[in-house]
């Protein structure tokens, strides 16, 4: 109905006010509405960077895997944001099922910021495969293409 009365001009200004309105200011407000990525249900709290590291959140029965392996990895990447001042995070990318296995895929790595406090993103550090049957752990070794089973 609006539309009609608008293309064929017999509409008031009231109306083409409040219609004018609508269309700008939906837009504007949906525009300005920014996700919170961090609070994904899939993203644990990590470890704090400290020495200590004794204040880790363990909320999921493989969050003891997780930080276990970031504490004694030798991935070159985990080891530099370790001696940071660097919070390092991990999160769940995705759940892979194979023929011999079910593995939760995480992310494990740290976010960076420009100067000036923009363009926040995530950098990944490693990932690791933990197969949900047998609680292993699998570093991704990115250079062969292929996950190592990883031992202390």
């Amino acid at each position: 109905m609006y539309f009609y009365t608008f293309v064929t001009g017999n509409i008031n200004k009231d109306k083409m006010r409040k219609i004018l309105t609508i269309i700008i200011l939906v837009p504007l407000i949906f525009s300005c509405v920014q996700p919170d990525n961090k609070l994904s249900s899939d993203k644990d709290t990590l470890l704090s960077n400290s020495k200590e590291n004794n204040t880790e959140i363990r909320s999921n029965w493989y969050s003891e895997l997780i930080i276990d392996y970031i504490n004694n990895s030798e991935n070159e990447l985990i080891k530099l944001t370790l001696k940071d001042t660097t919070q390092i995070e991990w999160f769940l990318d995705r759940r892979l099922e194979t023929d011999s296995a079910k593995y939760l895929i995480f992310h494990i790595g740290h976010d960076v910021i420009d100067e000036g406090n923009i363009n926040l993103r995530f950098v990944t550090d490693g990932w690791v495969y933990i197969d949900s049957e047998t609680r292993k752990l699998f570093e991704y070794d990115i250079y062969k293409d292929r996950i190592i089973e990883w031992n202390k």
